[in-house]
């Protein structure tokens, strides 16, 4: 069983979408401890799967630091609607845990993740960074939702996600990359898992029947588990 190596200290996992059963395994495979580990989901850990609550109720126990997602910032501004909308209550987040009892307190948890975190040789990020910009200079809805972008850092308007090909003159954010720090995001279900030497795509798409992907640091060591 694979696990991580003496020096691994950080343990980052691609979007969880509440598949919390899945989420488990991957923590098993991976021998993560939290008195000896960190543990930063890299966003969308909640909406569309069939465990959200339970999700959040292991993540917390374990002491992890959740990026916040596009999928964690459009239920909040969905909640702040004057009525719900239809796209908020046709998710699984709407059955049970904007239904539970101690809703507000995860949403508290929630609104306080940050929209990226730094480490020792590392940048953690939900979608991706702008190629002219530094990330702090960048809105917090450009890192979440960045897919592909020009050399300005412009996105294309009406690009459709799924599409395996780009807009003339766009090309996927981390093409433009070239920083020292290693750039860990999620995201991209798509694109899938995706190594490269300055950056790593973790989003597998576990809540589409894909696998749940994590990766040790500094080792890089790659841990997967089915859907």
């Amino acid at each position: 069983m694979s696990g991580p190596r003496a020096a691994d200290s950080t343990f980052f996992v691609g979007d969880i979408q509440g598949c919390c059963k899945a989420l488990e395994r991957l923590l098993r495979a991976a021998r993560f401890h939290p008195d000896r580990h960190h543990l930063i989901p890299l966003g969308d850990t909640i909406n569309r799967g069939p465990h959200n609550v339970g999700t959040l109720e292991l993540l917390r126990s374990l002491g992890a630091e959740p990026i916040l997602g596009n999928h964690e910032m459009a239920i909040l501004r969905g909640l702040n609607e004057p009525k719900t909308p239809k796209w908020l209550i046709e998710q699984t987040v709407s059955h049970d845990l904007l239904r539970h009892r101690h809703c507000e307190r995860y949403l508290d948890w929630i609104k306080g993740w940050p929209v990226y975190v730094w480490g020792d040789g590392w940048l953690a990020v939900h979608g991706g960074l702008h190629p002219c910009l530094s990330v702090e200079q960048t809105k917090p809805l450009y890192l979440a939702t960045v897919r592909i972008c020009d050399a300005g850092g412009q996105k294309p308007k009406d690009w459709d996600s799924a599409s395996t090909s780009y807009p003339d003159g766009f090309k996927p954010w981390h093409q433009y990359y070239r920083g020292r720090e290693l750039v860990v995001y999620g995201h991209w279900a798509r694109q899938g898992l995706k190594v490269k030497k300055r950056t790593v795509g973790l989003d597998s798409g576990c809540v589409y029947g894909g696998g749940l992907t994590g990766m040790w640091y500094p080792s890089r060591e790659i841990i997967q588990v089915s859907s």
